[in-house]
């Protein structure tokens, strides 16, 4: 009797080797886009810090929200199906069940963190129009509890 650890069917969710390839270089490719713009936006808030400068709620807000977003592009999105097990059969799949876990860890860390922060900036922004509050305000009754 023979057992299986895992029972995936290679392309079964493409159609085809070369549509998986097609998703794949798609996939990695707009993660990496999205990890360099959003580590752009760290190292310029970043920038900002070690000058001295102040930066108000909608920069931090950002700043969590890219953060989080790089562990969703970077783990999840860029490394893929690096991390997956290579005895699913999928495309690229050189991982084990170590890294599949850890992938998942920051599948739902950054996804989850990246939900708040996004409703976060939503927040500020419909505080900021509708009601006409200051950043200033926005920041002592709403910012630092939210973190």
């Amino acid at each position: 009797h023979e057992r299986r650890i895992m029972s995936f069917e290679p392309f079964a969710c493409f159609g085809s080797a070369r549509n998986e390839l097609i998703v794949e270089i798609i996939s990695k490719t707009t993660a990496f886009l999205s990890t360099l713009g959003s580590y752009l936006i760290v190292s310029d808030i970043a920038k900002k810090v070690r000058n001295g400068k102040e930066t108000d709620p909608y920069q931090r807000i950002m700043l969590g929200l890219s953060l989080c977003d790089i562990l969703l592009s970077f783990f999840y999105v860029f490394l893929g199906t690096w991390m997956t097990p290579k005895e699913t059969g999928w495309l690229w799949a050189v991982g084990n069940t170590a890294s599949c876990s850890a992938q998942g860890f920051f599948f739902v860390f950054g996804g989850f963190g990246e939900l708040l922060y996004q409703m976060a900036l939503s927040l500020n922004i419909f505080l900021l129009i509708v009601f006409g509050w200051k950043q200033e305000t926005f920041s002592k009754k709403v910012e630092k509890p939210m973190h």
